[in-house]
């Protein structure tokens, strides 16, 4: 028996067991859909199954955590398209969304001038106390939140960066508006918690799991060109990597 099949005289059932067997009913109706097909509004879902507007609210919410569906503000929550998947090829974020069919976006959180400490110094290659700009945005597919990403670039090298280009992909801002092309990085990857404001920024629950890269970037002649950190969410995004045994 489906939740919708339930009656208001069946008894009195719990906001808890309400809530429950929404979202399994609504995790069995998305096995069945295709991606990016829309799913029923929190109204919609409230009429159809017989709970309130707060406990659809509830479930279209836990299944975002999940992973299993997206939603695009002003538009509607569809069924999410499957795992990003970043393999050893050098590409950029954007580039990763676009070969999948999201549109990238980056919200800018900082934009600001700051003195390398010792640690980002020696990620760059350059003295401590050197001016650095120190980038933070909220990259997106579709809108949706998906990484948390700081990048450090050195200010003398890149004297007039213009905010207003931030909102796309940085890579390309570098290449078209400074001529400087990435062709080689290092990224270290390790699995963390994410927490309070992380999880706020990336809409998911404190604690829930992440993939923190940490990614060093160079040009043709082996300069340094950025370095940053992006905490990526673990229910969204993951890594395929060939190797192979040294002959």
């Amino acid at each position: 028996m489906t939740l919708k099949d339930r009656r208001r005289d069946d008894g009195p059932e719990t906001d808890s067991y309400k809530y429950e067997a929404l979202r399994r009913q609504l995790q069995a109706d998305i096995a069945r859909m295709r991606p990016d097909e829309a799913l029923p509004t929190e109204r919609q879902l409230a009429e159809q199954y017989h709970v309130s507007r707060a406990t659809a609210r509830r479930a279209l919410q836990a299944l975002r955590e999940d992973g299993l569906v997206r939603s695009v503000r002003g538009v509607g929550t569809f069924v999410s398209q499957p795992k990003i998947t970043k393999t050893s090829a050098l590409t950029s974020f954007s580039e990763d969304l676009r070969s999948r069919g999201y549109h990238p976006s980056a919200e800018l959180l900082a934009a600001e001038l700051v003195e390398a400490d010792l640690h980002h110094a020696t990620a760059l290659g350059v003295d401590p106390g050197t001016a650095l700009h120190r980038i933070e945005r909220l990259r997106l597919g579709d809108d949706f939140p998906i990484c948390l990403e700081t990048v450090y670039l050195s200010a003398e090298r890149f004297p007039d960066l213009d905010e207003s280009l931030l909102e796309g992909s940085l890579s390309e801002v570098l290449e078209n508006a400074h001529g400087v092309r990435v062709v080689r990085a290092t990224q270290h990857i390790r699995a963390m918690n994410v927490t309070g404001r992380q999880a706020g920024l990336l809409g998911i629950k404190e604690g829930s799991a992440a993939l923190l890269v940490r990614r060093t970037a160079f040009d043709d002649k082996g300069h340094v060109v950025e370095y940053g950190e992006s905490l990526c969410r673990g229910d969204l995004y993951e890594f395929s990597l060939v190797v192979t045994r040294a002959v």
